[in-house]
């Protein structure tokens, strides 16, 4: 496929929308992750499980899967658990851990299985969702200030988001103020408006460098 957002590869990252693929790409080129890789969004938490088991279980499966989730639907318990429901129910092999690996989850089927690799937004540890991950990569003091904004307006009933979206506004309101306002996510991370070198970005980057990295036929 020619969108960079579809890649069906033998090595496919797979994310729920557009602005989580852009914000790998962005990330990617900030730390000059190797081109190992494609990346294919599925359009939702629900499209990423679905295309995860029919990959999978097709007769010729990618070498190594990637999969990269929202932990917000409920928590990243109930998210790691679905995942490992999923896997379960549908009479594979993997076995996961009881909690995701702070660095992010990678782990090997039986033979002929894909390697699996792992990653709950923002961090494997707390629940939230891409725009939770993003904050980490924000200027910690104007961050701060954009939360006060929100809460100012929600306080004066000014606001109409939902309250599972209040990072979304918050992150937006901090974009709101840099150059060029209105930047979406990839291409703020790629403006340095939001910094690509902290350390839950340099955590997410290295566990793609070694997902991706090439099996060993030993």
């Amino acid at each position: 496929m020619n969108d960079v957002c579809e890649q069906d590869s033998d090595k496919v990252l797979l994310v729920e929308g557009q602005n989580d693929c852009h914000v790998v790409m962005a990330l990617c080129a900030a730390h000059s992750v190797p081109k190992t890789f494609g990346i294919y969004q599925c359009g939702s938490d629900v499209g990423v499980l679905k295309r995860l088991n029919a990959l999978i279980v097709r007769p010729n499966p990618p070498q190594v899967i990637g999969v990269m989730l929202d932990a917000d639907k409920p928590s990243l318990e109930g998210r790691w658990d679905s995942i490992k429901s999923k896997l379960e129910t549908n009479n594979h092999s993997y076995t996961l851990s009881k909690t995701p690996n702070i660095n992010g989850t990678i782990v090997d089927g039986a033979v002929d299985e894909p390697r699996l690799g792992f990653w709950l937004m923002p961090n494997n540890q707390n629940s939230g969702m891409l725009e939770d991950f993003c904050a980490e990569l924000a200027e910690p003091r104007s961050l701060l200030f954009a939360r006060e904004c929100v809460e100012q307006a929600s306080g004066r009933n000014i606001t109409t988001f939902k309250k599972v979206h209040r990072s979304k506004a918050v992150i937006h309101t901090y974009l709101a103020w840099h150059d060029e306002p209105g930047y979406p996510l990839g291409k703020a991370i790629t403006s340095q408006a939001l910094r690509p070198h902290t350390d839950v970005a340099v955590r997410f980057t290295n566990w793609l460098i070694h997902l991706f990295a090439e099996i060993s036929c030993d």
